[in-house]
């Protein structure tokens, strides 16, 4: 069994659009996977969005406080790569451009896309 998260717009879940900004996102979509079948699907706010610092670093707890190994997400700022990092949570990168989380989803299940260390997702401008 693994846990997967993704940042998404609005109301998240599967049907939600990807959203790029990690520590901005609206909500996590968190997607239990047993032999690469979906058995839950969680969405929870993203209660870090609204900070004016460290939204990076307290998204990652968010993370890992729901049992999240892996994140799927494009691009990360330095606070929020070091952040994960030390919580030990696998970073995959998505690729760029507009796409539903199911569809990230499905690219991850037919290893389309690969772990990627989380520094080599960082910006030059530190979203978080």
């Amino acid at each position: 069994m693994e846990i997967i998260a993704i940042p998404s717009f609005r109301e998240g879940g599967l049907n939600e659009i990807f959203h790029p900004l990690f520590g901005k996102c609206d909500s996590f979509t968190f997607i239990t996977l047993d032999n690469n079948e979906i058995t839950q699907v969680k969405v929870i706010e993203n209660s870090a969005a609204d900070e004016t610092r460290s939204s990076g670093t307290l998204a990652a707890k968010i993370i890992k406080n729901n049992g999240a190994e892996k994140l799927i997400i494009s691009k990360l700022g330095l606070n929020a790569s070091m952040a994960l990092n030390s919580l030990k949570i696998k970073t995959i990168r998505a690729p760029e451009g507009k796409m539903l989380v199911k569809d990230l989803l499905a690219l991850y299940l037919n290893r389309k896309i690969k772990m990627t260390p989380s520094e080599d997702l960082i910006i030059e401008k530190d979203l978080e």
